[in-house]
Protein backbone atom coordinates (compact mmCIF):
# COMPACT_ATOMS: atom_id res chain seq x y z
CA UNK A 1 0.00 0.00 0.00
CA UNK A 2 2.57 2.33 1.24
CA UNK A 3 4.49 1.06 -2.65
CA UNK A 4 1.54 2.45 -4.19
CA UNK A 5 1.32 5.49 -2.59
CA UNK A 6 4.59 6.51 -3.59
CA UNK A 7 3.92 6.08 -7.15
CA UNK A 8 1.18 7.99 -6.89
CA UNK A 9 3.48 10.76 -5.94
CA UNK A 10 6.01 10.51 -8.17
CA UNK A 11 3.70 10.51 -11.12
CA UNK A 12 2.02 13.65 -9.82
CA UNK A 13 5.37 15.25 -9.46
CA UNK A 14 6.60 13.97 -12.91
CA UNK A 15 3.38 16.02 -14.05
CA UNK A 16 3.76 19.20 -12.50
CA UNK A 17 7.66 19.83 -13.83
CA UNK A 18 6.44 19.92 -17.41
CA UNK A 19 3.96 23.22 -16.48
CA UNK A 20 6.87 24.99 -14.48
CA UNK A 21 9.17 24.30 -17.99
CA UNK A 22 6.30 25.51 -20.13
CA UNK A 23 5.53 28.75 -17.92
CA UNK A 24 9.31 29.48 -17.66
CA UNK A 25 10.06 28.86 -22.01
CA UNK A 26 6.82 31.76 -21.72
CA UNK A 27 7.93 33.86 -19.62
CA UNK A 28 10.88 34.38 -21.39
CA UNK A 29 9.44 34.59 -25.02
CA UNK A 30 7.54 37.36 -23.28
CA UNK A 31 10.20 40.25 -23.55
CA UNK A 32 11.82 39.10 -26.72
CA UNK A 33 8.29 39.44 -28.73
CA UNK A 34 7.92 42.89 -27.45
CA UNK A 35 11.57 43.41 -28.20
CA UNK A 36 10.47 42.67 -31.68
CA UNK A 37 7.79 44.40 -31.79
CA UNK A 38 9.30 47.51 -30.58
CA UNK A 39 12.10 47.16 -33.32
CA UNK A 40 9.05 46.72 -35.70
CA UNK A 41 8.61 50.08 -36.31
CA UNK A 42 11.79 51.51 -36.57
CA UNK A 43 12.71 49.05 -39.39
CA UNK A 44 9.83 49.60 -41.10
CA UNK A 45 10.78 53.68 -40.46
CA UNK A 46 13.94 53.07 -42.72
CA UNK A 47 12.59 50.82 -45.10
CA UNK A 48 10.27 53.49 -45.96
CA UNK A 49 12.99 56.13 -46.51
CA UNK A 50 15.02 53.60 -48.13
CA UNK A 51 11.93 53.14 -50.59
CA UNK A 52 11.11 57.11 -51.69
CA UNK A 53 15.50 57.50 -52.18
CA UNK A 54 14.97 54.86 -54.91
CA UNK A 55 11.81 56.68 -55.91
CA UNK A 56 13.53 60.01 -56.12
CA UNK A 57 16.39 59.11 -58.09
CA UNK A 58 14.60 57.07 -60.61
CA UNK A 59 12.26 60.08 -61.29
CA UNK A 60 12.71 61.54 -64.47
CA UNK A 61 15.01 64.74 -64.49
CA UNK A 62 13.66 67.64 -66.63
CA UNK A 63 14.62 68.45 -70.07
CA UNK A 64 16.18 71.72 -69.90
CA UNK A 65 14.68 74.11 -72.40
CA UNK A 66 16.95 75.23 -75.24
CA UNK A 67 16.26 78.36 -75.39
CA UNK A 68 17.90 78.84 -71.49
CA UNK A 69 20.73 77.52 -72.96
CA UNK A 70 23.45 80.36 -73.97
CA UNK A 71 23.44 80.38 -77.99
CA UNK A 72 27.04 80.16 -79.12
CA UNK A 73 28.70 83.45 -80.68
CA UNK A 74 28.44 83.80 -84.07
CA UNK A 75 31.03 83.99 -86.69
CA UNK A 76 30.87 87.32 -88.02
CA UNK A 77 33.13 89.45 -90.93
CA UNK A 78 33.90 91.64 -87.99
CA UNK A 79 35.13 89.11 -85.87
CA UNK A 80 37.45 86.24 -87.07
CA UNK A 81 37.71 83.72 -85.56
CA UNK A 82 41.19 83.44 -83.01
CA UNK A 83 44.10 81.25 -84.59
CA UNK A 84 47.20 80.70 -83.03
CA UNK A 85 48.77 83.33 -85.10
CA UNK A 86 45.96 85.76 -84.08
CA UNK A 87 47.25 84.92 -80.66
CA UNK A 88 50.63 85.96 -81.31
CA UNK A 89 52.13 89.77 -79.92
CA UNK A 90 51.58 91.63 -83.10
CA UNK A 91 55.17 93.67 -83.63
CA UNK A 92 55.28 97.03 -82.38
CA UNK A 93 55.13 99.61 -84.35
CA UNK A 94 58.41 101.46 -85.74
CA UNK A 95 58.32 105.14 -84.84
CA UNK A 96 59.10 107.81 -87.51
CA UNK A 97 62.44 108.05 -88.17
CA UNK A 98 63.44 111.38 -86.81
CA UNK A 99 64.73 113.89 -89.19
CA UNK A 100 68.22 114.36 -88.99
CA UNK A 101 69.36 117.49 -87.36
CA UNK A 102 71.16 119.76 -89.39
CA UNK A 103 74.72 119.81 -88.55
CA UNK A 104 76.37 122.73 -87.44
CA UNK A 105 77.91 124.85 -91.14
CA UNK A 106 81.52 123.72 -91.74
CA UNK A 107 84.15 126.49 -91.71
CA UNK A 108 85.69 127.76 -94.37
CA UNK A 109 89.36 127.60 -94.80
CA UNK A 110 89.45 131.48 -94.29
CA UNK A 111 87.90 131.09 -91.21
CA UNK A 112 89.71 128.60 -89.60
CA UNK A 113 93.11 130.56 -90.98
CA UNK A 114 91.77 133.35 -88.75
CA UNK A 115 90.76 131.44 -85.54
CA UNK A 116 94.22 129.73 -85.69
CA UNK A 117 95.53 133.25 -86.42
CA UNK A 118 93.84 134.61 -82.89
CA UNK A 119 94.80 131.21 -81.02
CA UNK A 120 98.56 132.25 -81.93
CA UNK A 121 97.85 135.75 -80.81
CA UNK A 122 95.82 135.24 -77.29
CA UNK A 123 99.06 132.58 -76.74
CA UNK A 124 101.69 135.84 -77.62
CA UNK A 125 99.40 137.97 -75.10
CA UNK A 126 99.75 135.84 -72.44
CA UNK A 127 103.49 135.64 -72.72
CA UNK A 128 104.26 139.21 -72.84
CA UNK A 129 101.40 139.84 -69.70
CA UNK A 130 103.14 137.23 -68.07
CA UNK A 131 106.60 139.19 -68.57
CA UNK A 132 104.76 142.67 -67.46
CA UNK A 133 103.28 141.26 -64.31
CA UNK A 134 106.94 140.02 -63.52
CA UNK A 135 107.95 143.81 -62.52
CA UNK A 136 107.01 145.54 -60.07
CA UNK A 137 103.29 146.70 -59.86
CA UNK A 138 103.09 144.51 -63.26
CA UNK A 139 100.08 142.78 -62.53
CA UNK A 140 97.81 146.23 -61.83
CA UNK A 141 99.30 147.74 -65.44
CA UNK A 142 98.05 144.68 -67.22
CA UNK A 143 94.66 144.99 -65.92
CA UNK A 144 94.57 148.85 -66.51
CA UNK A 145 95.64 148.01 -70.25
CA UNK A 146 93.31 145.53 -70.63
CA UNK A 147 90.46 147.70 -68.74
CA UNK A 148 90.88 150.48 -71.04
CA UNK A 149 91.63 149.31 -74.57
CA UNK A 150 87.75 147.26 -73.93
CA UNK A 151 86.28 150.45 -72.17
CA UNK A 152 85.39 148.30 -68.85
CA UNK A 153 86.06 148.78 -64.97
CA UNK A 154 89.86 146.87 -64.32
CA UNK A 155 86.97 144.99 -62.08
CA UNK A 156 86.05 143.18 -64.48
CA UNK A 157 89.09 142.09 -65.88
CA UNK A 158 90.41 141.37 -62.26
CA UNK A 159 87.04 139.37 -61.54
CA UNK A 160 88.02 137.45 -65.01
CA UNK A 161 91.56 136.37 -64.09
CA UNK A 162 90.44 135.05 -60.84
CA UNK A 163 88.25 132.51 -62.40
CA UNK A 164 91.62 131.47 -64.30
CA UNK A 165 91.24 132.74 -67.13
CA UNK A 166 94.41 134.15 -68.91
CA UNK A 167 94.82 137.16 -70.60
CA UNK A 168 94.72 136.51 -74.00
CA UNK A 169 91.40 134.61 -73.13
CA UNK A 170 90.18 138.05 -71.40
CA UNK A 171 91.08 140.06 -74.12
CA UNK A 172 89.37 138.27 -76.88
CA UNK A 173 86.26 137.79 -74.98
CA UNK A 174 86.05 141.26 -74.28
CA UNK A 175 86.25 141.90 -78.14
CA UNK A 176 83.42 139.54 -79.16
CA UNK A 177 81.71 141.04 -75.98
CA UNK A 178 81.42 144.83 -77.45
CA UNK A 179 80.44 143.23 -80.81
CA UNK A 180 77.09 141.43 -79.14
CA UNK A 181 76.32 144.77 -77.34
CA UNK A 182 76.60 147.06 -80.54
CA UNK A 183 74.72 144.65 -82.38
CA UNK A 184 71.91 143.57 -79.99
CA UNK A 185 72.02 146.48 -77.18
CA UNK A 186 72.59 144.32 -74.87
CA UNK A 187 74.16 145.44 -71.34
CA UNK A 188 77.92 144.00 -70.77
CA UNK A 189 77.46 141.68 -68.20
CA UNK A 190 74.86 139.81 -70.58
CA UNK A 191 76.95 140.06 -73.74
CA UNK A 192 80.04 139.07 -71.78
CA UNK A 193 77.98 135.62 -69.87
CA UNK A 194 77.15 134.91 -73.50
CA UNK A 195 80.55 134.74 -74.72
CA UNK A 196 82.21 132.75 -71.39
CA UNK A 197 78.94 130.16 -71.76
CA UNK A 198 79.65 129.59 -75.33
CA UNK A 199 83.62 129.09 -74.42
CA UNK A 200 82.55 127.06 -71.06
CA UNK A 201 80.69 124.74 -73.38
CA UNK A 202 83.72 124.09 -75.28
CA UNK A 203 82.85 125.86 -78.44
CA UNK A 204 85.77 127.24 -80.35
CA UNK A 205 85.96 130.74 -81.40
CA UNK A 206 85.54 130.77 -84.95
CA UNK A 207 82.49 128.62 -84.95
CA UNK A 208 81.01 130.71 -82.15
CA UNK A 209 81.64 133.56 -84.20
CA UNK A 210 79.58 131.64 -86.67
CA UNK A 211 77.22 130.44 -85.12
CA UNK A 212 76.78 134.57 -83.64
CA UNK A 213 77.24 135.98 -86.75
CA UNK A 214 79.89 138.27 -85.50
CA UNK A 215 83.50 139.01 -87.06
CA UNK A 216 86.12 136.95 -85.55
CA UNK A 217 88.87 139.36 -87.67
CA UNK A 218 88.08 142.25 -85.68
CA UNK A 219 88.09 140.34 -83.20
CA UNK A 220 91.84 139.64 -83.90
CA UNK A 221 92.28 143.12 -84.48
CA UNK A 222 91.71 143.89 -81.30
CA UNK A 223 93.91 141.66 -79.41
CA UNK A 224 96.68 142.30 -81.57
CA UNK A 225 96.23 146.17 -80.66
CA UNK A 226 96.14 145.23 -76.64
CA UNK A 227 99.47 143.09 -77.16
CA UNK A 228 101.32 146.08 -78.67
CA UNK A 229 100.44 147.78 -75.72
CA UNK A 230 101.97 145.18 -73.60
CA UNK A 231 105.05 144.80 -75.62
CA UNK A 232 105.51 148.53 -75.59
CA UNK A 233 105.38 148.48 -71.30
CA UNK A 234 107.84 145.65 -71.08
CA UNK A 235 110.19 148.01 -72.42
Amino acid sequence: MVAGIVSVVVMVQMQKKPTKTTTASRSAAAPQSRAAQSRAPQSRAVESRAVESRAVATQPQPAVDAAARPAAEPRTADKPARTVASLQTSPKAQPAESKAVPSAKALSDAERKLSEELWAEQKRLDSDSAKLVAKPDGRRRVTTMIAKQYSVPEKVVTDLHDQKVSYGEISASLAFSQQLMKRDKSTRQAALDRVRAARKSGQGWAAFAKAAGLKIGDVLDDVRKTDKQLAKAIG
